[in-house]
């Protein structure tokens, strides 16, 4: 007689020598199988012999204390990429089991029309397992309005801004409030951010509200920062800080900056390029593509 061990191989091994079972046993259990030509024994090790690199832009844990309760996968989306939705099954399943808890997938999205596209089902194929992508579009951005709304939460109160401050000026306003509550580091970006979604009018509602005589600040933020593209800024040596500002930025996002690339920064003398190089430093995917 085989040994225990043996016997309770040997189904494995009978599908193995048969692959053909493989479909006939899923139809068994009313799985409906595609039309196909063969059935063929492929690798079992489930580890890419070639690795793909897995990196989703960004992820979050939720602790109770010592222990995790849910685990957030944060996605950017700026296009119909079919291929990069291919991916985000694996993000999920790869941080279930490496923190052995809850994991959810969030998308922010540009536009509304392109947060329905990617809300849609990924199927796997297995029964039940479907990824339903959690989709976050302008229409769907909270709306920040309160000094205090603002204070709590900066990093919100901007992307409220950036979402509906073409059209609700009270988000131009928590955006203020906002970055007198952020740290040094990261006011010229987030301040950047937010103009570069605006359309010309509500820009120059922003610009207005920032001027020195208008706020009362509590902080320094106005004296370094808010001449960033208006008229004080194209005061003579005004480019050295904003090719300073540009380089701030990616240096904030991560990105490598070469010494080829830091010298044509450093050297402009333009200021309208350099603005135009702080804004597209913060959306760039890499520092070369200021100059694209």
């Amino acid at each position: 007689m085989p040994s225990p061990t043996r016997e309770h191989e040997i189904p494995l091994r009978i599908i193995q020598n048969q692959p053909a079972l493989a479909p006939v046993l899923l139809e068994s259990l009313g799985f409906e199988v595609p039309h196909h030509t063969e059935a063929i024994n492929t690798l079992s090790a489930l580890t890419n012999c070639d690795p793909k690199e897995l990196n989703s832009d960004g992820a979050v844990l939720l602790r109770d204390g010592p222990r995790h309760v849910l685990a957030v996968v944060v996605e950017r989306q700026n296009d119909h990429a079919k291929e990069k939705r291919l991916s985000w099954p694996a993000y999920l399943v790869n941080l279930h089991s490496r923190l052995q808890c809850p994991a959810v997938l969030v998308v922010l999205c540009p536009t509304d029309s392109l947060a329905k596209w990617c809300a849609t089902p990924i199927s796997i194929g297995h029964p039940g397992f479907e990824l339903s992508p959690l989709t976050i579009g302008p229409s769907d951005m909270p709306v920040v309005e309160t000094a205090e709304q603002a204070r709590t939460l900066p990093e919100l109160a901007m992307l409220s801004a950036r979402a509906h401050g073409n059209t609700d000026p009270s988000t131009l306003k928590a955006v203020v409030e906002a970055l007198d509550a952020t740290p040094n580091r990261h006011r010229v970006f987030y301040y950047d951010y937010v103009l570069a979604g605006l359309n010309e009018a509500a820009r120059k509602e922003l610009e207005a509200l920032m001027a020195v005589d208008t706020y009362q600040w509590q902080s320094d933020f106005a004296r370094k920062y808010v001449g960033i593209g208006r008229e004080e800024g194209r005061e003579e040596g005004h480019t050295e800080e904003a090719a300073r500002n540009v380089l701030l930025v990616l240096d904030e996002r991560g990105l490598t900056v070469t010494d080829e690339i830091r010298q044509r920064i450093e050297s402009c003398t333009d200021l309208n390029t350099l603005h135009t190089w702080l804004r597209r430093s913060a959306t760039a995917d890499r520092a070369g593509d200021l100059f694209d």
